[in-house]
């Protein structure tokens, strides 16, 4: 078992040859992926005559979503394992220690405690506008496919694309120069950015920071794809629990 002080090879190991100048180019490619699908889906809208809650338009919305996910996911592998000739394992996908799969409950515990505790604190200062909301508009309920696909946007490819942008490639790049810590809050603050609303600015930068944490702590990307795909899986049975 690997001694609990040091941090995992995906963060100390030479072979992270990537730094700020891919991060630079893949968040801007990302950034710029994210307007081209935002306006896409606002002119299909607008060229159909719907409201962007209509069914037709939600639809195009996921599908955009699963390929924003894909090119997070394809981002990450193409400047870091592509550009460099590496093994999947810089990106920290290595087998999880069976000893420390219990973090992976553990941090998912911390993940729910910043967001309750944001929102009591956020409620106790009459600042409700700040809440985080749902992303999954009470439109797409009347449909139930799209229920299903949100449903496997949210707990399957998600977590897996999200923590292999921020976490393996993002925070992976950035720890050996800023230091955990400072990697952990600047790869969480772009986490939050990512979800596009202001309310999850801190809170969602705190969960961002947690996942970089059992990152460290297991040295494996999966206990952090694993804790970001129960978080997701409870927060979505919550949101459909009434469908």
């Amino acid at each position: 078992m690997p001694d609990e002080t040091e941090p995992p090879v995906a963060v100390s190991d030479e072979r992270v040859a990537w730094g700020p100048r891919e991060i630079a180019q893949a968040v801007g490619l990302a950034v710029a992926g994210l307007l081209f699908v935002g306006a896409t889906v606002a002119l299909v809208a607008a060229a159909a005559d719907l409201s962007l809650s209509d069914s037709q338009v939600l639809g195009v919305g996921l599908m955009a979503t699963l390929f924003l996910d894909l090119g997070l996911f394809g981002l990450a592998a193409f400047f870091s394992i592509g550009k460099y000739h590496l093994h999947w394992s810089a990106l920290g996908f290595r087998p999880l220690e069976l000893d420390r799969s219990w973090v992976i409950v553990a941090t998912v515990v911390g993940m729910f405690a910043v967001v309750v505790v944001y929102g009591i604190i956020v409620q106790l200062l009459g600042l409700d506008d700040l809440l985080p909301q749902s992303t999954l508009g009470e439109d797409l309920f009347d449909n139930r496919a799209l229920v299903i696909v949100a449903g496997l946007l949210a707990v399957a490819t998600a977590p897996l694309a999200e923590e292999t942008f921020f976490r393996g490639f993002l925070f992976g790049g950035l720890v050996k120069r800023l230091g955990i810590f400072w990697a952990a809050l600047a790869s969480g603050f772009l986490f939050s950015l990512a979800h596009g609303q202001v309310s999850t600015l801190v809170p969602f930068t705190f969960v961002g920071m947690l996942l970089a944490w059992v990152y460290v702590y297991t040295g494996s990307l999966w206990a952090a794809i694993g804790a970001h795909f129960l978080f997701n899986l409870v927060s979505y049975s919550v949101s459909v629990g009434g469908w």
